[in-house]
């Protein structure tokens, strides 16, 4: 595990493997070590995976501020630091808002874009009813709750062995969660899917109650010339869920760029 001062914050990530860089941003509630099943991908590449601000290592004080625009400015902070003029960029949930905000305030920063299981925008009524569904959920909220509903919320096959895969993703603190909910309440890049002109890929999956389908699929036709990929009989975490389908359709698209 390193470390780097950014933005007066310290923080935490890992860096495996060799090549083109790529960075693995995590979701809401989760840390760097929500990548693990994707740790073969540095195999091809330099791969990169913070902590971002407010969760696993990744601590900081209640004066600084817990936004996407802080999380992106982290992560190309991160990237100046290690000498990286520009790479690939994977963000999942709200990891992909946060890649989305790096594209609107540093687009050269960014070799290909993929987003998984996110969102683009959230109009007011589904604000609305995100807000009545996250208050029961994080009402006397613990850790321990938060792994388990998380758990249980993110997954659309719940066998045992899925669950004992998913249960050790999340952050071991609650310092982000309240703030990141906000957070990704109020985006809108509407305006920036459509300036995008770098190679895209969006991922889906069929049974994600998180992040249903029809969002990425507006994002895909937002994006001029992006490609979309549905994988099926999953829930949130198609990425451990669909483990070697996830990281396949990754590897084919990265690929293919830099071909």
């Amino acid at each position: 595990m390193l470390c780097a001062s950014v933005n007066g914050v310290n923080l935490y990530y890992d860096r495996l493997g060799s090549g083109d860089p790529l960075v693995l941003i995590h979701g809401l509630g989760e840390r760097k070590e929500g990548w693990r099943f994707q740790h073969e991908l540095a195999e091809h590449f330099d791969l990169i995976t913070p902590d971002l601000r407010g969760f696993g290592k990744t601590r900081c004080s209640e004066s600084q501020e817990i936004t996407i625009n802080a999380f992106a400015r982290d992560i190309v902070e991160l990237l100046d630091q290690l000498g990286l003029k520009e790479a690939h960029i994977l963000g999942f949930s709200m990891g992909g808002m946060v890649a989305q905000e790096i594209y609107k305030i540093r687009p050269e920063k960014i070799k290909s874009l993929i987003l998984a299981n996110t969102l683009f925008y959230v109009p007011k009524w589904l604000k609305k009813l995100l807000l009545r569904t996250n208050k029961k959920f994080t009402s006397n909220l613990t850790i321990e709750k938060f792994h388990t509903g998380a758990t249980s919320r993110c997954l659309h096959d719940k066998n045992e062995e899925n669950v004992q895969k998913v249960m050790p993703i999340w952050s071991e603190h609650l310092d982000g969660l309240l703030p990141g909910v906000s957070e990704c309440l109020e985006i809108d890049y509407r305006q920036t899917l459509k300036k995008m002109n770098v190679p895209t890929l969006i991922i889906s999956c069929q049974n994600d109650r998180i992040c249903p389908p029809f969002n990425q699929k507006r994002m895909h036709k937002l994006i001029a010339n992006s490609k979309f990929y549905m994988i099926k009989k999953a829930g949130h975490v198609g990425k451990i869920e669909k483990t070697d389908e996830f990281n396949h359709v990754v590897l084919h698209f990265l690929t293919s760029v830099s071909a």
